[in-house]
């Protein structure tokens, strides 16, 4: 595990020196980790979160490391919001290189009981706001000739059921690896690449407060299902971003990398 100092990603194909990278929802969580890794691995870090104040505080962890860094308040699902975090961020450190949509909306509910509102806002953060910094990295992306790197927080919910009350979720998932698709194909020539990561059941507090507050069943519930055993834990996830953000992938684009312990394939 990094500390957070550059020197603790030594190898240059993992490297982000000289790059700028914003990641949304990383105030806590995966994106937190993903923050710290990042930093660690050279870049200057944009911590874009609905939570302003956590989003503050994270960058300043990371600037006592030496690392460069802001937060920044956002909700992804407005638009004027995500146009504010990209010229912030811009006006602080310039282009920006690497996009990281990790920004979600967990909230469960029964299919047949939710409200239609609880649905739209789903839709909402993780499909829109994961369009809106799309389009806001791939303008800056475009302007500045280097070509890119983003990576789409998804889920191995897009592809197979894990647990109930989740429907909107695994649908919204879905349309995050849909653009993904998408985009690799549609911006290759500009140089951007575009890969998302299918976390399995990742050890966040956020998990921890949903799994006490619902009893949730489902096939990734089920003893021995995960071949590898137990949870991710959030940095087991931003390594697999930070792969598909590097130049260690620099041929790879429109894939889905799952972190899942092997549950897609037990």
């Amino acid at each position: 595990m990094t500390t957070g100092k550059p020197s603790d990603v030594p190898n240059p194909v993992f490297r982000l020196d000289d790059r700028t990278a914003i990641i949304t929802g990383a105030a806590s969580g995966i994106g937190k980790a993903t923050a710290r890794l990042f930093a660690a691995a050279g870049a200057r870090v944009v911590i874009g979160d609905l939570n302003g104040e956590a989003a503050v505080e994270t960058a300043a962890d990371l600037a006592q490391t030496g690392s460069q860094a802001i937060g920044v308040a956002v909700d992804v699902a407005d638009e004027a919001a995500v146009d504010e975090l990209f010229a912030v961020a811009q006006s602080k450190f310039g282009a920006i290189d690497v996009l990281v949509n990790n920004a979600a909306y967990r909230a469960k509910a029964d299919f047949m009981e939710m409200p239609v509102e609880e649905w739209d806002r789903m839709l909402a953060v993780c499909t829109r706001g994961t369009f809106l910094c799309m389009r806001a990295a791939i303008r800056s992306m475009r302007a500045e000739g280097n070509g890119g790197a983003i990576v789409n927080v998804s889920s191995v919910s897009a592809v197979h059921t894990t647990i109930s009350h989740n429907g909107h979720y695994d649908a919204a998932k879905a349309g995050v690896d849909a653009l993904t698709r998408y985009a690799a194909v549609e911006f290759a020539e500009d140089g951007i690449r575009v890969n998302s990561v299918q976390p399995g059941g990742t050890d966040t507090e956020g998990s921890r407060n949903i799994d006490s507050t619902f009893d949730l069943r489902g096939p990734i519930r089920l003893p021995g299902r995960v071949p590898l055993g137990g949870r991710n834990r959030p940095e087991d996830v931003a390594s697999a971003i930070l792969f598909l953000a590097a130049p260690a992938s620099s041929r790879i684009t429109g894939q889905a990398l799952a972190v899942d312990g092997g549950f897609l394939v037990g």
